[in-house]
């Protein structure tokens, strides 16, 4: 299942598998992993909830030249009594849509803060188009959700974030069942992922151009 933004505005170079990437002198950015790179993976686990019966996670940073992608845990603790079942109603436990009234009150979202730029949010980029080069946060795989009726609550989904983030720290904040603030925030510092970003290998070049 995609849950991936439109992108408006494209530069002029575009990579074969759709993902593009800023012409010669620019900044580099994917609207989505690229296949031309093999990434490098960033030790370290971040856990931004663990409470409630609720156990959120962020693993698995792979980085590469225009962008990083992450993997993001839910897991909920299928007791009657668990505190989290009394903020989900409904057919779902988890799911990144909002589209409807029901799913505005169950959706999650996840915010990834870069340094010296402005916030990415799921769910700003899965209703809208983005802006090519403004900073993203999209679905890139795995679990979309979690249906009540599932037999294991837990899912894991892949995450992929453009451009590379400036020195400095790299916040994850993640908002369940509607929530207006954050219930539960981590942080990472980005000098793991550029160094790996860095060491990140082409596995063949770029065309020049490309049409859209």
């Amino acid at each position: 299942m995609r849950l991936a933004a439109a992108v408006s505005d494209p530069p002029s170079v575009l990579w074969e598998d759709g993902a593009v990437k800023v012409a010669a002198g620019g900044e580099g950015w994917a609207s989505t992993p690229p296949a031309w790179a093999l990434p490098v993976t960033v030790a370290g686990d971040l856990v931004l909830v663990r409470q409630g019966g609720v156990l959120v996670s962020v693993g698995a940073v792979c980085a590469y030249p225009v962008g990083f992608e992450f993997y993001l845990t839910f897991g909920f603790n299928p007791a009657p009594a668990a505190e989290w079942r009394a903020r989900a109603p409904g057919g779902r436990v988890l799911g990144f849509h909002a589209r409807t009234p029901h799913e505005q009150v169950t959706a999650a979202r996840i915010a990834v803060g870069l340094a010296g730029r402005a916030a990415a949010d799921s769910v700003a980029c899965m209703n809208r188009e983005v802006t090519w080069g403004e900073p993203i946060v999209t679905f890139a795989g795995g679990d979309a959700g979690i249906p009540s009726y599932a037999p294991v609550l837990r899912a894991e989904s892949r995450w992929w974030v453009s451009p590379l983030p400036s020195p400095g720290l790299v916040e994850f904040s993640i908002f369940l069942h509607g929530a207006d603030e954050p219930n539960g925030t981590a942080s990472l510092d980005a000098e793991g992922i550029l160094e790996a970003a860095g060491r990140s290998q082409v596995l063949w070049p770029a065309p020049e151009t490309g049409p859209l």
